[in-house]
């Protein structure tokens, strides 16, 4: 029986870094209240590329890289999977 693999597709997303790590911190409260999917690592946040956010997260002084990679979200507290609008 042939096996499939299934690999996640590379997304548009954005990488927020910080070398404070309490205004990382902050970043994913506040990300967190307004329901944002992330993908959490020690030293970054990763979420779906969006504009608005990306001002949001500059304006709070924290570095906003883009990149094409496979998105990750941690599941939450009820497992549910992120969707896309």
């Amino acid at each position: 029986m042939p096996l499939a693999v299934v690999v996640a597709a590379d997304e548009p997303l954005l990488v927020v870094c910080s070398n404070d790590p309490l205004a990382l911190l902050q970043a994913a409260y506040h990300l967190g209240n307004r329901h944002v999917a992330l993908e959490l690592q020690a030293d970054q946040l990763r979420l779906l590329a969006d504009p608005v956010l990306e001002h949001l997260l500059g304006h709070r002084g924290l570095q906003v890289a883009h990149l094409q990679a496979p998105f990750l979200p941690e599941s939450g507290a009820y497992g549910a999977s992120h969707s896309h609008p």
